[in-house]
C-alpha cells in the first residue's frame, strides 16, 4: 500500500479531470474531481438550464419567492428590550439616558477624563499587570510588570526606593512619578514609549519643577537592564509571565 502511494497509484484525492460545460452555447472548460457530479462550469449556467427545463412560473409563484427571499421582519424592531434610565453626569451635572447595566457615571469621555485623568494613575490608562508582589512588599501596589522589576532591581543593588511618593500638580493633570530614590535625590519614571500626552507631561514637569531630577527609563533602557540583571534576580517578570 505504501509503495503504491509513493508511485502515485492512489492519487484520487489529488487527481482532477477536465470537463466541458454541458450548457449549449457555453464551451468553458473546468477542472473537477472525478467523483464530483458537476457538469456546468458555474451557477449561472446551471440556473439557465434548470430554469429553462422548469418552464415559466406564474406571477403568484414569483411573488411568493420574492417575499420569502426578503426574510422575516425582526419582531423586536423599534422595541427597546431594556429601558434606559436618566443618569446625572458626576462632572457637569448634565442628564443623559443609558441602560442601568452600563454603569456609566459620565456623559462623555471629556467629562470622564476631567475627573479620572486628574488621578495619580488613571484606570483608563493602566493596562499593565497590576497587583501586589509579595516577594517585594506586601503593601505596595504596582501598576505593571516593569515597575515591579525596577523595584526588584533596586533591592538587588541595595538602593532604597519609595513607590509613587508625591503627587505634582501640572495644571492640566496631576502627575506621580513611579519611584523616588532618596539616596540619590531623584525621581524615576518607567515608560514603554512616550506618546504626545506623555511628552507634554514630561516637558511640563521639568519646566515647572526645574530643581527636581527625573530619570526616564524607556523601553530600550529597560531591555538593557533586563538582559544584564534578569537572570540574577529571582521572580523577575517577563512579558508572558
Amino acid at each position: 500500500m505504501k509503495k503504491n502511494w509513493e508511485k502515485g497509484i492512489f492519487n484520487f484525492h489529488l487527481k482532477k479531470e477536465k470537463r466541458i460545460c454541458k450548457r449549449k452555447g457555453c464551451s468553458n472548460s473546468f477542472e473537477i474531481k472525478p467523483s464530483d457530479p458537476k457538469v456546468y462550469c458555474c451557477h449561472s449556467c446551471a440556473a439557465k438550464v434548470s430554469n429553462k427545463n422548469r418552464g415559466s412560473r406564474s406571477k403568484e409563484t414569483k411573488l411568493k419567492i420574492s417575499k420569502s427571499l426578503k426574510g422575516r421582519e425582526n419582531p423586536y424592531k423599534g422595541i427597546e428590550k431594556i429601558p434606559k434610565e436618566e443618569i446625572i453626569c458626576v462632572n457637569c451635572g448634565k442628564s443623559f439616558l443609558e441602560k442601568r447595566w452600563m454603569n456609566r457615571k459620565y456623559c462623555s469621555v471629556d467629562c470622564a477624563m476631567k475627573t479620572i485623568g486628574g488621578n495619580p494613575t488613571s484606570p483608563k490608562a493602566a493596562r499593565g499587570k497590576a497587583g501586589i508582589r509579595n516577594d517585594i512588599d506586601k503593601s505596595t501596589y504596582f501598576y505593571s510588570r516593569w515597575e515591579a522589576n525596577i523595584a526588584r532591581l533596586c533591592d538587588f543593588l541595595k538602593i532604597k526606593w519609595i513607590h509613587q511618593p508625591k503627587v505634582f500638580d501640572l495644571g492640566f493633570q496631576n502627575y506621580t512619578p513611579d519611584f523616588y530614590l532618596p539616596e540619590y535625590d531623584f525621581y524615576v519614571e518607567v515608560k514603554n514609549f512616550l506618546n504626545d500626552y506623555s511628552k507634554r507631561r514630561d516637558r511640563e514637569f521639568r519646566k515647572k519643577y526645574p530643581d527636581l531630577d527625573l530619570l526616564l527609563i524607556l523601553k530600550e533602557d529597560y531591555l538593557k537592564l533586563e538582559e544584564k540583571y534578569a537572570s540574577l534576580i529571582s521572580n523577575w517578570e517577563y512579558k508572558n509571565s
